[in-house]
């Protein structure tokens, strides 16, 4: 009691030193400020790289400093080519700016299974690179990125053989609504902070014919001591039982060799609590950039990558290592700084080696009618290239839509019920 009496004492006198350094001094809120808009003075350089040119075997070193080197290595070799386009300015909406800058400083981080005092915003929009738990901090920042009150998708998820070939393929129908921690005039559902929910997401499979018919509503809570839930309902057997999400194990039911934990919107929707997050530090790279069209085509080896235009961005380097076992021993996670989407993912086996690449695309919104004018990256797809089985998996969201104010009760065990009759 004692110690926790002065961890307390200690955090509420930084905290007030802090506030008296501001009220002194604009610097802290202007830091705030110039990490929404890293590119208010203008787009990120570098040398030989331009807007409208095309990036391969030729001319792939230009590109060497700005990329990973696995991902480098693939552009040596000719698996795929990188069109570049201009920097997108897409700064989070001004009400989650503002719901920043009023808390931010009441924000601190607990064990590791949530954080305290946040009411909305980015939780830790100043990252020093010399704090120990900065990795930590940038993933609760992902985790609370600007996102749009309920979302709907029809994604199509398939497999793609060395050859070129599809080998599987699925469909389905995907339902996100957020229920706390809004901002500006968005819902909050009472009933939904009552019980600690942050997110609900329903899922619907549409095919292949042995899948079709089977429903998920899954429950992500703002505590992860919490377990995640599942509500499942089988058409074979027309019941529904309830259970808890597995989070490492493989989508449709290990048809893809993506974990559960990655799935689409998120990209990332495992327990931050059962990894350490290791910053590497703030870059300009080039990352896959925001898609100027309404669908995400494939092209290159084996229509394996994305032919979305890549850009010069701000990106954070973080490292996530499991604490436990798991089947990759780290992935290192290249996030955009201004919007906090993850870009780009590399994963490494048990030993250490390199085993899978992940391109995460999202939309411009001005190019996507389903956003509604809602300025936010969409969600548009991605591409998980296997280099130990020599496959790629991909996921494409056909019209995904932002604003679509669903009722809290579609997410509840009534609705199961409903549309599996």
């Amino acid at each position: 009691m004692i110690v926790q009496l002065v961890q307390q004492l200690i955090l509420a006198l930084s905290l007030v030193g802090y506030s008296l350094a501001w009220a002194d001094s604009s610097a802290p809120l202007d830091a705030v400020q110039a990490s929404f808009h890293p590119y208010k003075t203008g787009a990120p350089q570098h040398a030989g790289i331009t807007a409208g040119m095309t990036l391969d075997q030729s001319n792939s070193h230009l590109a060497a400093p700005l990329l990973p080197a696995e991902v480098l290595q693939r552009l040596q070799t000719g698996e795929f080519t990188i069109t570049v386009q201009e920097t997108t300015d897409l700064p989070p909406r001004v009400s989650y700016i503002t719901a920043t800058t009023e808390q931010f400083l009441n924000v601190s981080l607990d064990g590791g299974f949530r954080i305290n005092q946040y009411q909305g915003g980015r939780p830790f929009p100043l990252i020093d690179a010399t704090d120990p738990r900065a990795g930590e901090k940038i993933i609760w920042n992902v985790r609370y990125r600007d996102v749009p009150d309920t979302m709907e998708m029809r994604g199509i998820m398939d497999s793609v053989s060395s050859s070129g070939v599809v080998d599987r393929a699925s469909a389905g129908r995907m339902r996100v609504r957020y229920g706390m921690d809004r901002i500006g005039d968005e819902f909050n559902d009472p009933q939904w902070i009552a019980q600690g929910v942050r997110i609900k997401a329903s899922f619907e499979a549409l095919s292949p014919s042995d899948l079709e018919g089977n429903m998920r509503i899954t429950t992500y809570f703002e505590d992860e001591t919490h377990p995640f839930s599942d509500l499942i309902y089988s058409p074979q057997s027309r019941r529904t039982r309830k259970g808890y999400v597995n989070t490492t194990a493989r989508m449709g039911g290990g048809r893809y060799d993506i974990l559960q934990e990655e799935q689409p919107p998120f990209f990332f929707a495992g327990y931050i609590h059962e990894y350490n997050w290791t910053y590497k530090g703030q870059q300009v790279m080039l990352m896959p950039g925001l898609l100027r069209a309404e669908r995400l085509e494939f092209g290159g080896n084996n229509n394996w990558y994305p032919t979305t235009p890549w850009e010069l961005r701000q990106v954070l380097v973080l490292d996530a290592t499991p604490k436990g076992p798991h089947p990759y021993s780290k992935r290192t996670f290249y996030i955009d700084a201004q919007t906090y989407i993850p870009l780009c993912v590399l994963a490494y086996d048990p030993q250490g080696a390199f085993a899978r690449l992940a391109l995460i695309i999202h939309g411009n919104p001005d190019f996507v009618p389903g956003s509604y004018g809602i300025r936010l990256p969409v969600p548009m797809g991605a591409a998980w290239i296997s280099v130990a089985q020599n496959q790629a998996y991909r996921m494409v969201a056909h019209e995904p839509t932002f604003d679509q104010n669903f009722s809290p009760r579609r997410f509840e065990l009534m609705e199961l019920l409903r549309k599996g009759k």
